[in-house]
């Protein structure tokens, strides 16, 4: 028998399964290997917020933990999967420069915003009122990471499929799955979960995001740029760029207003030629109070569910799936901001009559 069956392989799957693996406990990865937000997101690990100036929910915690397992995975496989990388944060006017001046030298923000910023011009970005660096950061390739960690698991420990929620079977001790008994099932299907019979009660609101990859060759690959959109190096002059907010569009198609909206910021930032090489669209797993989603089931025991990542799951993605191991195998408590059960009343109303 199997600890878990794990449905859905972005981020959350993926440090779950670490979790497991690290643990000596033997899973069952079931997931359509279609694009996921995961996949197309950036990977840019941050936890600081570049717009109001502030750190980010947990964000130093979350980073101290989320670091050395990046490193740990790059040492068990013989790759490099995180790039250390400064987040270059211009600026279009004086008061930006010194709301960072104050930023800078508050607790919480000093270790990684730089206090003395530049007004010298970055190589193919516009100078406009200079920028400030923001260190101890750094992007993650999500899709080689993803992909690596797939490649050396057993064919007993993987699935290609789409999930039948009509072939899960739940039993007091144990659940089961076409021939496959596990102590438990852990759904991580991002944006997806809405289709969950048993979850779907939850209020997982989700936001497009729109971006575009392009081609600069005059563009530096050691750093990230942020003003308006991120523009992130993914491969040799190749960037990813964005993205979008938009939480009434729940489709993953590409729109020529999203479009025109990169472009605009783009162009506000950067003085050299591009090329357009993909223009994607994906649903985020963002949550109405934003913050994470883990649990069990309110009728289910060994029904969990990991989701919620938002934008920061590169973050707080590897402390979250510690977090939920503990609460599975030693029933160690969630914290209150994070677990499920602060939606209990929602449950009495789901949108599907359960399976």
């Amino acid at each position: 028998m199997k600890h878990s069956i794990i449905v859905g392989f972005g981020l959350a799957g993926f440090h779950y399964a670490q979790q497991l693996k690290s643990h000596n406990k033997d899973f069952l990865i079931i997931d359509t290997s279609q694009n996921s937000a995961s996949r197309n997101a950036a990977g840019i690990c941050n936890p600081t917020v570049l717009k109001r100036y502030t750190i980010a929910w947990k964000g130093a915690e979350f980073l101290k933990y989320a670091m050395p397992k990046y490193q740990s995975f790059e040492a068990d496989f013989k790759t490099q999967v995180f790039h250390s990388l400064p987040i270059q944060r211009c600026f279009f006017s004086a008061g930006e420069q010194n709301s960072w001046s104050v930023a800078s030298q508050e607790d919480g923000l000093k270790e990684f915003l730089d206090p003395i910023f530049q007004t010298n011009s970055l190589e193919g970005i516009k100078r406009n009122f200079g920028y400030g660096s923001v260190h101890n950061v750094g992007r993650l390739a999500i899709n080689e990471l993803l992909e690596t960690f797939l490649t050396h698991l057993n064919t007993d420990q993987k699935l290609e499929s789409t999930f039948d929620y009509t072939a899960l079977k739940i039993h007091d001790d144990k659940v089961s799955y076409k021939g496959v008994e596990a102590k438990n099932i852990v759904f991580c299907e991002g944006y997806g979960l809405k289709e969950n019979p048993w979850f779907n009660y939850l209020p997982l609101i989700g936001s497009k995001g729109e971006y575009l990859k392009i081609k600069a060759t005059e563009l530096s690959q050691e750093q990230i740029i942020k003003g308006g959109v991120f523009i992130s190096p993914i491969e040799k002059d190749n960037f990813w760029v964005g993205a979008t907010f938009n939480r009434d569009d729940k489709s993953n198609s590409t729109s020529e207003k999203g479009l025109q909206w990169i472009l605009s910021k783009l162009e506000t930032l950067i003085d050299c030629p591009f090329e357009i090489v993909h223009h994607g669209a994906q649903i985020r797993p963002t949550v109405s109070d934003r913050r994470p989603l883990l649990g069990n089931h309110p009728l289910h025991n060994n029904l969990y569910v990991f989701n919620g990542l938002g934008t920061r799951g590169v973050l707080m993605a590897p402390l979250l799936s510690s977090w939920l191991y503990e609460f599975i195998d030693f029933k160690k408590e969630l914290p209150d901001a994070v677990a499920i059960n602060r939606f209990e009343t929602y449950f009495c109303n789901p949108k599907k009559t359960y399976v």
